[in-house]
């Protein structure tokens, strides 16, 4: 039996590591996807950044963040939140700075509480 030059046996040595390695990337598991976001987890960004202007018996611009039911009313000029669509939800533009107004005025929201905000509102906003 002839031996086969090195060469190509390295060649069809490689050819077998990387035909194994995208197999283990194909059957690789998905991307995990994230928890959906609960009402929970918005009350609390609103409870640290919102409620000592946006509470009973006077809230700011009429609009109470103390509860689901408070925040889905919105306020005298009618619903914040436009379900599914945080680009057309008021309460979405004031906290993004996207609006004619910033929410809060002093200390804008951190990154992360505007995108858990977001995906909320893109979820539908439901209150579980």
């Amino acid at each position: 039996m002839k031996s086969q030059p090195k060469s190509a046996v390295l060649a069809l040595s490689a050819t077998f590591v990387a035909i194994a390695a995208l197999s283990a990337i194909s059957l690789g598991q998905s991307p995990k996807k994230s928890a959906p976001v609960t009402y929970k987890q918005i009350q609390a960004v609103f409870n640290k950044n919102c409620i000592n202007c946006h509470k009973a018996p006077k809230p700011k611009a009429m609009m109470n963040l103390e509860t689901y039911a408070g925040v889905m009313k919105g306020n005298d000029d009618g619903p914040v939140i436009t379900p599914g669509h945080p680009e057309k939800s008021f309460l979405f533009q004031l906290v993004a700075g996207t609006g004619r107004k910033k929410m809060p005025p002093k200390q804008p929201l951190a990154k992360a509480d505007v995108d858990l905000i977001s995906a909320w509102i893109k979820a539908g906003a439901k209150a579980k």
